[in-house]
């Protein structure tokens, strides 16, 4: 009769640790697929206090007033502090030959502010298994032609691989139809059949390079099994109601919400055979989804705290200043203000800033659709704000 028991206190045991690894195993699946913010479901005041009276509004408004009126500026900004709004703004046209005003739902192309995105997505599926730091492109792309270039380096800049505009662009280039959409399947196989020169031997040194972060956005795909885009969408964007924001590719203009237009000067830029290529840019977004996107990163709702820290971090030894490069983020030590955590991009009239202050836990969103005039001083935005 006790064997009996045993017997059965055995196979309940048994059933109830399957039971548990099986809850465990779909809890880690849905932290990655299918987190769940309820960003958009109240109004912006309950989720995103706008602060009021604040004296540092003034001064940030009255200062891009003034680059607004020199025009030096044309865009939308939105300045917070852990995650309460302190100012957001419009100034200017979204289409100058329209005028179209600016508002705050606009997008714009992000240019390499995409690039922390495209590491976050790179991140999530080492968290998820079955890729690492130091996976090849052989492990992805077998005729490859460079060997031995890891992840790790792909994401920190360390592969020293040429800029796929410098053979992609040239006026004698392979690709000699610009009118003809280039994407990064495309540039792969262009880099096989040319095997254009290398800057440096993998590791050796820090060269910042789109190409890069291409490849890294092909990893995502061959991973996943989806578009960029789709993945993007699924893990990223979706978990936290970032609803205006997209990846463009050159055959979905028509799924961009509300997106404006990048000049040069007063000269709109064309959209160029350039724009198929992503992962190194091609994000679109709003200075409020960029918003949820910080706070995202703050609460980790997208990535443990252990792989958002390890992005935080300096990877390139050989910097000697303040300045450094994580993964996907700029990294600069303030002699103030402490950790700096940013990126700032440029492309075909767009400027962008995404500037995280760490210990202070303030926020500063500037996205420019007009090229004119000097890149905004880092410094001088984070002084607005403190």
């Amino acid at each position: 009769m006790r064997f009996k028991y045993y017997l059965l206190y055995i196979f309940t045991f048994f059933i109830f640790l399957v039971i548990l690894i099986t809850s465990f195993g779909n809890k880690e699946n849905k932290s990655l697929n299918q987190i769940s913010v309820d960003v958009d479901k109240e109004p912006i005041k309950k989720k995103f206090i706008i602060l009021k009276n604040d004296p540092r509004t003034l001064k940030i408004n009255s200062f891009f007033n003034k680059k607004y009126k020199n025009r030096v500026f044309n865009g939308n900004i939105l300045f917070a502090e852990k995650g309460q709004i302190i100012t957001s703004n419009s100034y200017g046209y979204s289409n100058f030959r329209n005028k179209e005003k600016l508002t705050k739902n606009h997008s714009f192309q992000l240019a390499s502010v995409s690039k922390p995105f495209t590491a976050i997505a790179i991140l999530q599926l080492i968290e998820k298994g079955g890729i690492y730091l130091n996976d090849t492109l052989q492990k992805f792309f077998p005729n490859f032609p460079y060997k031995k270039i890891t992840i790790h380096q792909l994401l920190s800049h360390r592969s020293g691989m040429s800029k796929y505009t410098h053979f992609c662009d040239a006026p004698d280039s392979i690709w000699p139809d610009k009118n003809l959409t280039i994407n990064n399947k495309d540039v792969i196989e262009i880099m096989s059949k040319i095997v254009p020169l290398i800057n440096y031997p993998p590791g050796k040194r820090y060269y910042y390079c789109n190409t890069n972060y291409l490849l890294l956005a092909s990893i995502v795909e061959k991973v996943s099994g989806m578009s960029f885009k789709h993945y993007m969408k699924k893990n990223i964007f979706a978990p936290i109601q970032m609803n205006n924001t997209n990846v463009y590719n050159r055959t979905n203009y028509k799924e961009l919400i509300l997106p404006v237009q990048g000049y040069e000067n007063k000269t709109p830029w064309e959209d160029v055979y350039l724009n198929g290529v992503v992962g190194d840019k091609g994000v679109y977004s709003t200075t409020l989804d960029m918003l949820k996107f910080d706070r995202a990163l703050k609460s980790n709702l997208l990535l443990s705290d252990s792989l958002k820290e390890l992005a935080f971090s300096k990877m390139n030894k050989d910097f000697s200043g303040l300045k450094n490069y994580g993964y996907g983020f700029r990294l600069k030590k303030h002699k103030i203000h402490g950790k700096i955590v940013y990126h700032t991009g440029w492309w075909k009239g767009f400027r962008s800033y995404f500037i995280k202050v760490i210990e202070k836990d303030q926020t500063i969103i500037v996205l420019n659709n007009v090229k004119r005039g000097r890149f905004l001083n880092i410094d001088n935005l984070i002084e607005l704000i403190n």
